[in-house]
């Protein structure tokens, strides 16, 4: 998909919808087997992980270290845009409140979450859900900044 840039880093602070799909890895038994997530919402662009209130929350109460520097990567547009090996990642916040709808996908057919777990090793079944930020892939971008359902965004905020 060919990304606007030019909306998205216009888009500072505000929220934009966005789609994107990754893949997962199946466990050794069901090698060959096509384990993709198709994440869809309302997210934050343009904002800096170090501002955000619960990383500040955490480095203040001692439930995390101060906030280091990418662990990969290195910023072309900061915070939008990160340059690792070639490849382009944005980086997205979801909205507060915001419910992502997640399809789970096994060898293109949609799946419940359940039978999705099962094609993948028990520490990946068990990774947490809730993140802070998403650094995705420009080659997985669905969509973006499309327009947004205002009735979502309401609900976001």
């Amino acid at each position: 998909m060919a990304i606007n840039f030019e909306t998205f880093v216009a888009a500072k602070g505000n929220f934009v919808s966005a789609s994107f799909h990754t893949e997962k890895k199946p466990a050794a038994s069901f090698k060959g087997t096509t384990l993709e997530k198709v994440t869809t919402g309302v997210f934050r662009a343009g904002i800096n992980f170090a501002n955000l209130q619960s990383v500040k929350d955490g480095i203040a109460s001692g439930e995390r270290g101060e906030v280091q520097p990418l662990p990969w990567g290195e910023w072309e547009l900061f915070p939008y845009v990160i340059k690792h090996k070639e490849s382009h990642y944005l980086r997205l916040y979801p909205a507060k409140g915001a419910k992502l709808e997640v399809t789970h996908l096994v060898n293109g057919k949609a799946v419940d979450k359940e039978t999705f777990n099962g094609f993948l090793t028990p520490s990946d079944a068990k990774a947490p859900e809730k993140f802070e930020c998403f650094t995705v892939k420009c080659d997985n971008i669905l969509s973006l900044c499309d327009k947004v359902d205002h009735n979502e965004l309401l609900e976001a905020i």
